[in-house]
C-alpha cells in the first residue's frame, strides 16, 4: 500500500485562492494476527510493516529476540491491512494473558491495556556508557529533514532515527503514529543486528512515558526528542538511568536524565 496519496484543495493566500493537488500521509489500520489470533487494530502508515511487527512484539514484551519470530505476512483487505505474525507457540499463553482489547487509534501507546500494573513493564536498568556530546546532537539535527521522505511532502509524519555517536543518522522510520515510528526502528534494528551502546535514538516528537519505555526495552542508553518530556517520562529515565535529552532544535538542547 501506498505511504502517501493525492488529494485535491483549495489553497488560500491573502486575498487569491487557487486548486491545487496536495500529498497526505496515508493512514490505514492494521490488525495484528499473533498465530492466527487477533490481538489489536492500529492505525498506521501502512509502510515498513515487518519491522512494526517486530518491533512491537519487543516493546510489547511479546518476544525477547528476533529469533522468537517464525515468520511476518502482509494481507491487505478491502477493510484494511492484517499483519500476520507467527510466533514459537509457548509464547502465545504470555500473549493471551495479557490481552489488548482495542480497536483504531494512531500511535496507541498504552491505551488498551487493562489493568494498572501492565502500564509499566518489567525492565532492566541501563548499562552506563560514554556521555553523549551537544556536537553529535546538533549534526543529527542538522541531517533529520533532509531524511524524512514523508514528512517532507505531507508536513505530518513522525520520525525515529537511529544515530551513531557522531550524530551521523543511520537508519530512519516514519509513521502518522510517533510510537508507531519508534517500533519500526526498533524492529529494524532488531534485524540488522546493532550494537546497541553505541547508537542513540533521536525522535522528531516528545518524550512520553510510551517512548521511553520502549527505548529503555531495545536497551538503547540514550533518548534525544525534538519536542518536550512529560513527567513520567523523565521519572522512568531516572528509575534506568536512561540518557534523555529534550527540546532538540538548531543551537540548542535540554538534558533531563543522564
Amino acid at each position: 500500500m501506498e505511504a502517501i496519496k493525492k488529494c485535491q484543495m483549495v489553497s488560500y493566500y491573502s486575498d487569491a485562492h487557487y486548486e491545487k493537488d496536495d500529498c497526505l500521509i496515508s493512514e490505514e489500520p492494521i490488525q495484528f494476527i499473533y498465530n492466527g489470533v487477533p490481538h489489536l487494530v492500529m492505525m498506521c502508515t501502512p509502510t515498513d510493516l515487518e519491522d512494526l511487527a517486530y518491533g512491537f512484539s519487543l516493546t510489547e514484551g511479546i518476544v525477547q529476540s528476533p529469533q522468537q519470530i517464525l515468520s511476518v505476512s502482509v494481507q491487505c483487505t478491502h477493510m484494511g491491512v492484517e499483519l500476520h505474525i507467527e510466533i514459537e507457540p509457548i509464547l502465545m499463553s504470555r500473549l493471551e494473558g495479557n490481552q489488548r482489547k482495542m480497536s483504531a487509534r494512531t500511535g496507541c501507546g498504552v491505551c488498551g491495556v487493562e489493568n494498572l500494573s501492565l502500564v509499566e513493564k518489567t525492565l532492566v536498568e541501563l548499562a552506563s556508557v560514554e556521555p553523549i556530546t551537544y556536537e553529535s546532537i546538533q549534526n543529527a539535527l542538522s541531517q533529520s529533514n533532509d531524511v524524512q521522505k514523508y514528512g517532507q511532502q505531507t508536513g505530518a509524519s513522525h520520525a525515529a532515527f537511529l544515530c551513531d555517536r557522531k550524530g551521523d543518522i543511520i537508519l530512519t522510520r516514519e509513521d502518522v503514529g510517533r510510537h508507531v515510528a519508534l517500533d519500526k526502528l526498533i524492529g529494524a534494528m532488531m534485524q540488522s543486528g546493532v550494537n546497541v551502546e553505541s547508537v542513540f535514538i533521536l525522535m522528531s516528537s516528545r518524550a512520553s512515558f510510551e517512548i521511553v519505555q520502549k527505548t529503555i526495552a531495545i536497551k538503547i542508553p540514550i533518548l534525544v526528542t525534538m519536542s518536550a518530556p512529560t513527567d513520567k517520562a523523565v521519572q522512568l529515565a531516572k528509575k534506568y538511568h536512561l540518557s534523555l535529552w529534550g527540546f532538540a532544535r538548531k543551537g540548542r538542547v535540554n538534558c533531563y536524565s543522564t
